[in-house]
């Protein structure tokens, strides 16, 4: 694993998130009142990006056809989705945010 620094905290509020792109993979990174969370920006169900989506608290609401997605686990919780999303650990240094991948 190694980390790559991919945006300043400060340019994600909480209750918001944005997708960035690392080594050609685009993660979701979702910020909620307890952390900064990342998990795989592209829904099991129906193969689209989930930063078209929205959020409602710590869930992450896929745009085609509704499924949800816990933001902190990546775990379905909605059908149609029924396979969970990949998460990266996030950490925070010096006002970073940093991905392990």
């Amino acid at each position: 694993m190694r980390t790559v620094t991919v945006k300043p905290l400060e340019e994600l509020e909480v209750g918001t998130f944005c997708k960035v792109t690392v080594d050609q993979k685009d993660i979701l990174l979702v910020r909620l009142e307890d952390g900064v969370f990342a998990t795989s920006d592209v829904c099991t169900h129906a193969l689209v990006n989930l930063s078209g989506g929205w959020l409602e608290g710590n869930v992450i609401c896929c745009p085609k056809h509704g499924g949800k997605f816990d933001a902190r686990t990546g775990k379905a919780l909605a059908f149609p989705a029924i396979t969970g999303l990949k998460t990266y650990r996030t950490s925070v240094v010096d006002g970073q945010i940093v991905l392990e991948v």
